[in-house]
């Protein structure tokens, strides 16, 4: 009867063990699939501005370049990412700025289907807080 309990809790172990490695395995795909898109999507990072540009609309596109620029250069490089800035004024720009719902500066990723809004945040942070806009476009990407 003693072996037996040994042999019994010796497979328990062993499944315990094997879940857990399967369990720590299919959450790191779960983390990492969280930051890379579907096959063949991109994420399009949109900047829209008007024609006469305050301090904050500058200092929203300068931290929105370094970011990508510094955290996401190699997905800027093969296309995983896009980084188009539009003057939301201009008549060749009309039918993206309808498209996108914008009304004049804006700040916006585009995943798939997923539209994700930062220009409050850009507004709010981008000129005292650049760390608080990082940290919120990280966020965008990342989902």
């Amino acid at each position: 009867m003693n072996n037996f309990k040994k042999s019994k809790m010796k497979t328990i172990k062993s499944f315990i063990l094997t879940a857990f490695v399967i369990l720590i395995c299919f959450s790191g795909n779960l983390i990492a699939g969280n930051s890379v898109n579907k096959e063949g999507e991109k994420t399009i990072v949109y900047y829209f501005h008007n024609t006469r540009r305050c301090p904050t609309c500058l200092a929203i596109e300068n931290v929105t370049i370094n970011v990508l620029q510094d955290e996401y250069s190699e997905a800027l490089e093969n296309g995983n990412i896009v980084f188009e800035t539009y003057n939301a004024e201009e008549d060749a720009n009309k039918e993206l700025v309808k498209k996108l719902n914008v009304t004049g500066s804006a700040l916006i990723v585009v995943k798939g289907e997923e539209k994700l809004d930062l220009t409050s945040k850009g507004f709010m942070y981008a000129l005292k807080e650049p760390e608080k806009l990082k940290k919120a476009l990280r966020e965008a990407l990342n989902q």
